[in-house]
């Protein structure tokens, strides 16, 4: 989770793309990108700008409540549903 916090405070402030987030929290690219992945699939992070292979993100209200939970300390569980695709 520590990485988690990291990441999303980098983006808190504003937009910014992964190698911006690279250079602000000195972790790996892969890392970053991986992480950006993730983040988005799960609502916390959102695309503003995209062109090409270079895009920009910003936090989520989701996101924002998620590093405020991790800010405080809280835990932070994430639950992972099945959904019906043959609905």
């Amino acid at each position: 989770m520590y990485e988690l916090k990291i990441i999303l405070e980098a983006i808190k402030d504003g937009a910014l793309n992964p190698g911006e987030v690279v250079v602000k929290t000195k972790l790996p690219r892969y890392e970053i990108l991986a992480a950006f992945h993730i983040l988005e699939e799960l609502g916390l992070i959102e695309t503003i700008y995209s062109k090409g292979s270079h895009k920009v993100y910003r936090l989520t209200n989701k996101g924002e409540e998620i590093l405020d939970g991790l800010e405080k300390g809280n835990i932070i569980d994430f639950v992972v549903k099945s959904q019906d695709l043959t609905a």
